[in-house]
């Protein structure tokens, strides 16, 4: 068995983060294929909890399936301005009902995971940086009252998570990134309503140039 599995989790689990981290880190390359028999035989694991890691990881958008098998999702320009537009429709809809139910509890939650993310900048550990920038958004869209709105918009975050972790390599992206979120923070917590549009707003229109920069690069 592979070092470091944990006997506190089911095993499809561990190979699904495992797997995961290595595609948003870069060890495996977009448009890379993956290598069923090559997996199950590196990690000393059957293959069904190889499959349900692997179909996790389809679900999310991170590899895909064509004639010749599985792949690393491929960074492609169209469909990340597509997915980011998605977005853009659909998240101030959603941050409008938030405003509106966010408790303080949830507000000092979210202060919280930003310093944590500020933490992971100073130390130069982008996946954490990815993992508490993703867990600062999860946090806002926990204070809507529209699950079926929220499940939706997550479906497209899931899709785009191999974007934002390439946009994450640059620390002038990090640094903008923070920025953007603290605005949010800070109007939210004011409860400012336009300032809070305009921040959450422009925090995703940046990113949409940001995504578009990084994949024409």
């Amino acid at each position: 068995m592979v070092q470091g599995l944990k006997f506190t989790q089911p095993l499809y689990q561990q190979i699904y983060d495992i797997i995961k981290k290595s595609i948003l880190s870069g060890q495996l390359k977009p448009g890379e294929k993956v290598n069923v028999s090559h997996l199950a035989e590196k990690y000393n694991i059957s293959r069904t909890p190889l499959r349900e890691a692997l179909r996790q990881l389809q679900i999310e958008g991170l590899l895909v399936q064509d004639q010749l098998g599985l792949s690393i999702v491929k960074l492609d320009e169209t469909d990340f301005k597509d997915l980011y537009e998605t977005r853009i429709m659909l998240e101030p809809q959603i941050m409008g009902l938030v405003l509106k139910a966010i408790t303080e509890e949830q507000l000092n939650s979210i202060e919280e995971i930003l310093e944590r993310a500020e933490d992971a900048f100073l130390e130069g550990n982008h996946l954490h940086l990815l993992e508490w920038n993703a867990k600062f958004h999860d946090r806002l869209l926990d204070a809507s009252p529209n699950r079926r709105a929220v499940h939706l918009l997550q479906q497209v975050r899931s899709f785009l998570l191999l974007y934002r972790a390439n946009i994450l390599k640059n620390n002038e992206h990090n640094r903008e990134i923070l920025k953007e979120h603290s605005q949010i923070l800070h109007a939210l917590k004011a409860r400012d309503e336009i300032a809070f549009y305009q921040s959450a707003e422009n925090h995703l229109r940046n990113d949409l140039e940001r995504g578009m920069n990084m994949i024409r690069e």
